[in-house]
Formats: structure tokens, C-alpha cells, sequence
């Protein structure tokens, strides 16, 4: 597609964003059943994923949360697309941000921050948290490069909006220490639950699963002088976010692996998907099933 023909789709989509957001929710309304009773969008791996991680659970309290997921699956999608026409107003009301002065202690020691998460609720919006904060001025975030270069470009709109430092994925290690020679501390966010791509050093009990990992923020943070946090997820109600900034206190569970903060961002997450299951990424296919 030509530049002309992407900026004109751009510009209409911008447009469809600016529609309120209660508007919006009827097409995420609209696209439920069709996702999971017609499509039936990776229904199987969903239901192994939730049954392995909740034993406890019976067949009817899994179905019940497999619908509430995929019900926020929907609203996630248009949550993100509404990044792309939403005002700083709107965004300050609809996400909280506790703890924020966490980041702004560890700036005052000269260090950097990594801000470690997963894919709970819509994880885009998680970048609000930079605009509650004075210190670090420089914020950055890791992203995967997507094969299709519309959506590509559209994705890089959608996160440019709090002017973030986007950092492609395999140009992390480079760029991290490019940004520390310059001596102004920043903050970067890792999305820490992902398959990994290559050989894993290290695994956890996660979810009831034995998980595999890669443990790239913490093995970079000793490279730049970050500390790491762990960003709490909640969401409180429809269209509406809680973000807590949470100091990574090792147990001694913690301490005897070889990777001790990942490890301890595995069991903060765990945690917090355990508040609310629903709104973590059970289609992800993270145990190579």
C-alpha cells in the first residue's frame, strides 16, 4: 500500500476512534458472539490453558471464565484502537495510577527503571502510567515487529501517542545501552510473558505449569543500572484501570533460582492474574500446546 493510501486509511480510523467509548463497546458487544461461537477463535487452546491453570475449578466454572475472557478480548481490541483518538482527559479518568512515586525514588538515585508486566487487560493503556510521574523524563517500550506493515504502522500510532521511545525487539540490548551513556535516567516496559523465541535459561511453576523463560530484562538491567518494578493490572470496571507501581521483594523461593527477579515477577503476576483471571491473554499459546 502507498503512503498516500495508508495516511487516508489512517485518517478514517482516527475518525471511527473518536466515537465515544460506549458507542465502540456495541461493536466489542457485537464481535463477542461471533468470536466465540461462530469464529470460535482458539477456543480449544483457551479451554487447556484454563483448565490446566485452575484445577479447582469444574467444567462450568471454566466455561463461565473462558466467556468473561473472551468478552474482554473484544473490549481489549477496541480499548487499543481507541488510542488512537482519546484525550489526555478521558485517559486520566479512566486510568489510575498508585504508587507512581516508586519510579520517581529510583531516578533520584541515578538508576534506571524496567517496568515488568504481562498481557492483562489492555496493555497499551499501561503506558499512562508516564504521565503521572516527573522523573524519569525518558520513557521507552519494547515492541515485536508485526508482519503486516498497515498494521505495523497503525500499532506505532496507536503507542506514539504518550511519545514513547519505541524499541524493536532485537535492537533492545544496543539502544538500552546507547540511552544509559547518556547519564538522564528512563524507564522501559517489558511485557514479560511471552513464549520465548529462543533457548530458555530457566522455568517456574506458573499457573500450575512448568513455564519456561527468558530472562532478558533482568540480565539487561544489570547492564544499564535498572531496577526493576512490577506493574499490578487491575480492572475495575468496563473501560477502567488501576496500574500499581510494586517494589519486586524477593522470597527466599525467589532467591533460590538462578534468575531471582524473574522469578519474582512470575509470582507477582500469578497473583495478579488470581485477582482476575479473565483479563489476562488465555489465547496466547504459551506452554507449546
Amino acid at each position: 500500500m502507498n503512503k498516500n493510501g495508508t495516511k487516508k486509511k489512517h485518517r478514517i480510523m482516527r475518525l471511527l476512534a473518536g466515537l465515544p467509548l460506549s458507542l465502540l463497546y456495541l461493536l466489542s458487544d457485537i464481535a463477542y458472539p461471533i468470536i466465540y461461537y461462530i469464529i470460535r477463535y482458539r477456543r480449544r487452546l483457551v479451554r487447556e490453558n484454563l483448565t490446566c491453570s485452575f484445577p479447582e475449578k469444574n467444567t462450568q466454572e471454566i466455561i463461565r471464565l473462558e466467556k468473561a475472557f473472551y468478552r474482554n478480548l473484544c473490549d481489549i481490541f477496541i480499548e487499543a484502537f481507541k488510542c488512537l483518538n482519546i484525550t489526555d482527559q478521558e485517559m486520566r479518568r479512566r486510568v489510575e495510577v498508585v504508587n507512581a512515586e516508586l519510579p520517581e525514588r529510583i531516578a533520584a538515585k541515578g538508576k534506571n527503571v524496567f517496568m515488568l508486566l504481562g498481557h492483562c487487560g489492555c496493555w497499551e493503556w499501561a503506558q499512562e502510567v508516564c504521565t503521572h510521574y516527573k522523573n524519569p523524563k525518558k520513557n521507552c517500550e519494547i515492541y515485536k515487529q508485526i508482519g503486516s506493515p498497515y498494521f505495523a504502522s497503525l500499532m506505532h500510532e496507536v503507542r506514539s501517542r504518550w511519545n514513547t521511545t519505541q524499541i524493536e525487539m532485537r535492537q533492545t540490548v544496543r539502544t538500552m545501552l546507547q540511552m544509559n551513556a547518556q547519564g538522564e535516567p528512563f524507564l522501559c516496559g517489558f511485557i514479560q510473558d511471552q513464549r520465548p523465541d529462543i533457548k530458555a535459561k530457566d522455568s517456574v511453576n506458573f499457573l500450575n505449569q512448568q513455564t519456561w523463560y527468558v530472562p532478558g530484562a533482568e540480565e539487561i538491567a544489570k547492564k544499564v543500572n535498572a531496577e526493576l518494578v512490577y506493574l499490578n493490572i487491575e480492572k475495575p470496571s468496563r473501560g477502567h484501570y488501576r496500574l500499581t507501581f510494586t517494589e519486586m521483594q524477593q522470597t527466599e523461593e525467589d532467591q533460590n533460582g538462578p534468575f531471582p527477579n524473574s522469578r519474582c515477577f512470575w509470582r507477582l503476576l500469578e497473583q495478579n492474574i488470581r485477582q482476575q483471571p479473565e483479563i489476562w491473554l488465555w489465547s496466547h499459546n504459551r506452554w507449546y500446546k
